[in-house]
C-alpha cells in the first residue's frame, strides 16, 4: 500500500464530508469488505442491498444541486468535454406549464425532452450548472428526491482474474484511498458511477 500525503488524506476525507459521513466510516466499511473478500470472489457493489455483497450506505439527495455539491466539479472549471443540450423548446415550456402532476408529465412528455433532460443533468453536475439553469425545474421533479449508494474505504485490492462490478438503479460512489487490480482483474461499471482514488494501480 502507498504512503498517502496529507493533502491525499484531505482529498479522500473531503468526499466523505460532502457525502455528510462520519470521518471513521471509511475503516469499518475497509474491514468489512476484507472479511467479505476471503468469503467470495467476484464481488458486487450495488445500491440495491439485496444484491450488492456490500452492503452500502445510502445518502438522500433533495434536488440536483445538492447532488452536484455532493459529487459534481465546480462551475468554474474547464467543461470542453461536456456536451450541453439545445435549449429548451417552447412546445417543452409550453408544457412543463401546464401539466400538473409528475405522473401527467411523465405522460406527456417525449423522448426528445427526456434525453435532453439526462444530458442536461449530466451537464449540470459535472459541467457549468448555469448552461442548463432552465431545465434545473424539470430535472428536479422527475429525478428527485432520491439517493446515492456510498462504498469507502482505505485500499480496495481485486485480485487477480476477478470483476468487481457496480451496478444498481441509484448512483454510486465508489471513494478508497487506493485501488488496485491485480493481473487480468477488472472493474465492470453498468451504472452512474462518481469513482475518487488517490492512487489506482493496475498489476
Amino acid at each position: 500500500m502507498n504512503t498517502l500525503t496529507q493533502a491525499q488524506k484531505d482529498n479522500h476525507a473531503s468526499v466523505n464530508q460532502r457525502l455528510g459521513l462520519a470521518p471513521d466510516v471509511h475503516l469499518t466499511l475497509n474491514k468489512q469488505i476484507k472479511s467479505i473478500q476471503q468469503q467470495k470472489k467476484n464481488l458486487v457493489f450495488s445500491s440495491d442491498p439485496l444484491e450488492s455483497d456490500v452492503p452500502p450506505i445510502h445518502v438522500s439527495v433533495g434536488s440536483i444541486a445538492e447532488f452536484k455539491k455532493m459529487v459534481g466539479v465546480p462551475d468554474d472549471q474547464d467543461d470542453s468535454h461536456v456536451n450541453y443540450p439545445s435549449p429548451l423548446e417552447d412546445q417543452h415550456r409550453q408544457l412543463m406549464a401546464s401539466v400538473g402532476s409528475k405522473a401527467e408529465l411523465l405522460g406527456r412528455m417525449d423522448e426528445d425532452l427526456h434525453d435532453k433532460m439526462r444530458q442536461a443533468a449530466y451537464a449540470y453536475v459535472m459541467g457549468n450548472s448555469r448552461k442548463v439553469q432552465e431545465y434545473e425545474p424539470l430535472i428536479n421533479s422527475l429525478m428527485f428526491p432520491g439517493r446515492i449508494a456510498v462504498f469507502t474505504g482505505q485500499d480496495l485490492n481485486i485480485p487477480a482474474d476477478e470483476t468487481y462490478t457496480i451496478k444498481g438503479e441509484d448512483p454510486v460512489v465508489m471513494n478508497f484511498e487506493e485501488i488496485t487490480e491485480g493481473q487480468n482483474a477488472e472493474i465492470m461499471i453498468t451504472t452512474n458511477c462518481s469513482l475518487h482514488t488517490q492512487y489506482f494501480t493496475q498489476l
